[in-house]
């Protein structure tokens, strides 16, 4: 259910049943030649949409800004740390006030600042109110089959991603699967990661096909079950 399309009432009779209330997440980030700068925003939409039909959930509308180091790219517009904590923050205390007692955050962009600030909201959410809240990355599932479907390097843009929007939003992905590396020394600090990345793609998407995106996206959807049963008892 899309709480957008849904009035006041309705939310109000909904919400005496307590049912698990998805925040989704992405980024406006540049996504190699191939994939669109709201990449992580779709399958972030994408999944909370498939996990509502299975369990009957309200999906909220989404946040389509994050914060992303990728800034050098044309196209990609960050927000900051404290701008997305607090963005969070107000959106959790907002639902607490309306009553809801369970909240999945599925954010479909997954770099660390972006995770540290929703992580921040979620923590002091749940230490100041009685609240069970559920905070992941779709990417935390996707890449368990790093080595498995895919080669072990696959990262952002690649197959993984590549192949999870050509079963999402196969009319926005274009053919250029272009990959390119420079040069980058182990653990050094990036300013623009166009110089090392001239691409947009950190690993090869060579070998994506949407067959291999439908099986990712539904075992993200069936783990992801799993850790809502787990953790909230809702089936």
């Amino acid at each position: 259910m899309d709480w957008n399309e849904l009035t006041f009432r309705e939310i109000e009779k909904i919400l005496k049943e307590e049912p698990l209330v998805i925040l989704p997440i992405g980024s406006v980030e540049e996504h190699g030649n191939h994939l669109p700068l709201g990449s992580d925003s779709y399958q972030a939409i994408y999944v909370a949409q498939e996990i509502s039909k299975r369990i009957n959930a309200l999906v909220l509308p989404p946040i389509y800004y994050g914060f992303t180091e990728l800034d050098d790219f044309r196209g990609t517009v960050s927000i900051g740390f404290d701008a997305l904590y607090l963005l969070v923050r107000d959106i959790l205390r907002g639902l607490i006030k309306n009553g809801v007692k369970k909240i999945l955050i599925i954010s479909g962009h997954a770099s660390g600042i972006h995770m540290a600030a929703i992580k921040r909201a979620a923590n002091e959410t749940v230490r100041d109110y009685f609240v069970k809240i559920i905070l992941l990355s779709d990417y935390d599932i996707a890449y368990e089959l790093r080595g498995k479907l895919v080669p072990y390097e696959d990262s952002h843009a690649g197959i993984i991603e590549t192949s999870r929007m050509m079963a999402i939003r196969p009319d926005l992905v274009k053919g250029n699967l272009r990959f390119k590396k420079g040069e980058k020394g182990s653990f050094l600090v990036i300013d623009n990661y166009s110089t090392v990345y001239p691409e947009g793609t950190f690993s090869n998407p060579e070998g994506s096909s949407k067959d291999l995106g439908e099986k990712i996206n539904n075992y993200v959807i069936e783990r992801l079950l799993i850790i809502i049963k787990e953790n909230l008892g809702i089936m």
